[in-house]
């Protein structure tokens, strides 16, 4: 699974290469890590692993910051040291950085920004309530990869299912978006199957 979570994160590499490429500019790409390191066989590690081997195929320099502490402040500390040491290429693993995306892509308007697992709505600022207060205009410089992790959570919720499970739950944990994501789909699933199977006493708590 880890070596093909790093094969799509190369690939969404190439892709943003691709798109953002001039034939005059030379790219150097910086890697920001979350409140983790390099080397805690999730996000972080597989992102640093894919640009690494993506930089490494390409002859691109590639080099990793990681912040002091797990705040806004530190992050966009490090997006800004990537940028004054010359990297015109940063991603970020994670929606954490959010806010720091919000406070400097549209600053460095010559950087290329690669955020994974944050979408164009974790980008926006909400009331209490929920509603949008302010809707974030996604730039040209920022390139936003999400991950589908409702299709895992259907495929589970389908599977429990089918697998003769008929009092199901969804105990997510933190309310971020992957997880909400992963548990909308496995209620969908549970659901689905319920329906495909003619089963009327099938319960899902989320």
């Amino acid at each position: 699974m880890k070596k093909l979570v790093s094969l799509i994160l190369a690939l969404a590499m190439v892709l943003c290469a691709v798109s953002f490429a001039s034939a005059d500019e030379t790219y150097r790409v910086a890697m920001i890590t979350d409140s983790g390191d390099i080397t805690d066989q999730s996000f972080n590690q597989t992102t640093y692993e894919a640009c690494k081997a993506f930089c490494e195929a390409n002859g691109v320099d590639f080099n990793y910051f990681k912040p002091a502490s797990d705040s806004d402040a530190d992050r966009v500390a490090m997006i800004e040291k990537a940028v004054a040491d010359g990297y015109n290429v940063i991603v970020m693993p994670g929606y954490a950085f959010a806010n720091a995306i919000k406070q400097t892509v549209n600053t460095y308007t010559d950087v290329k920004f690669v955020a994974l697992d944050v979408g164009a709505g974790d980008l926006n600022t909400f009331n209490d309530d929920g509603s949008i207060k302010e809707e974030f205009k996604v730039p040209s410089n920022l390139y936003c990869a999400v991950y589908q992790e409702e299709l895992c959570g259907y495929m589970a919720g389908y599977a429990a299912v089918k697998l003769g499970y008929k009092n199901l739950g969804f105990l997510g944990g933190m309310a971020v978006p992957a997880v909400i994501r992963y548990g909308y789909g496995f209620v969908q699933g549970v659901d689905a199957a319920a329906k495909d199977m003619e089963l009327t006493d099938v319960k899902c708590n989320y």
